[in-house]
């Protein structure tokens, strides 16, 4: 919700969009919800393994790796939300002094070029996952499967494009 908005305002807002902007917002609100949970836990992982080392002498046995897999899918689960907020970094120093219309070409031009980055990484990951699935590839210590992790990134990066996609369809607006 922006600044100053009521709770009001904010579902009336909600109700006036068409059907398919409110699911990619639906969707990436609780994707980015479930990647702060996601972050939430490793959090407390990271905490519990060095109070372990504090206390015993000892951290938990695979922090890292969960660690390393729930930054990952954190990161990508918020990367939707990010951009469908227009939250992403901008340079525009010099865009500014473009006329509105030129600004708005750019805008397009920038989410169809995110678009089709996205949908290769998309692409891409899904072939990794699959790979790691067919050579069972496991972690280190706690012989989690590899190719799990890349189901919530693959997910992301898919929702990632779409939202590209819509906002390209918007004229390069962010959903507010």
């Amino acid at each position: 919700m922006s600044e100053g908005g009521s709770a009001a305002g904010a579902a009336a807002a909600m109700a006036a969009r068409p059907g398919l902007e409110r699911v990619l917002d639906r969707a990436c609100t609780w994707l980015a919800v479930a990647g702060g949970l996601v972050m939430l836990a490793f959090t407390g992982i990271s905490v519990g393994s060095i109070l372990s080392r504090t206390f015993f002498g000892a951290p938990l046995v695979g922090d890292f790796e969960l660690t390393e897999r729930g930054t990952a899918i954190a990161v990508f689960a918020m990367l939707p939300y990010c951009h469908l907020r227009g939250g992403n970094v901008v340079v525009d120093m010099f865009v500014s002094r473009f006329p509105p219309a030129a600004r708005r070409a750019m805008a397009v031009f920038s989410d169809l070029l995110f678009a089709l980055v996205a949908a290769l990484m998309t692409w891409r990951l899904a072939l990794g996952g699959v790979n790691q699935y067919e050579f069972n590839d496991m972690s280190m210590m706690l012989q989690i499967p590899t190719w799990t992790m890349f189901v919530p990134l693959v997910f992301s990066m898919a929702l990632l494009t779409l939202v590209c996609l819509a906002r390209a369809a918007r004229g390069g607006r962010e959903f507010a």
